[in-house]
């Protein structure tokens, strides 16, 4: 139930995204920036929102930038 109310609200904010943002020069921001981040909390397995590791955390070692 949690995988199918995230996707609509993901759906929802996309569409925001495409036309009212694009459209109303960024007007829908704060709706579109609320739905995602509902979407992205109901989403706890990574199934609709791609879970991203840390870099450090990936390669195993230290980046120190030289």
């Amino acid at each position: 139930m949690k995988l199918l109310l995230s996707r609509i609200l993901y759906v929802i904010g996309d569409w925001i995204s495409i036309t009212i943002m694009r459209w109303g020069d960024g007007y829908g921001y704060p709706v579109y920036n609320k739905l995602m981040l509902w979407s992205v909390d109901l989403d706890t397995h990574g199934k609709v929102w791609k879970f991203v590791k840390n870099k450090k955390a990936r390669n195993g070692k230290r980046q120190t930038g030289r």
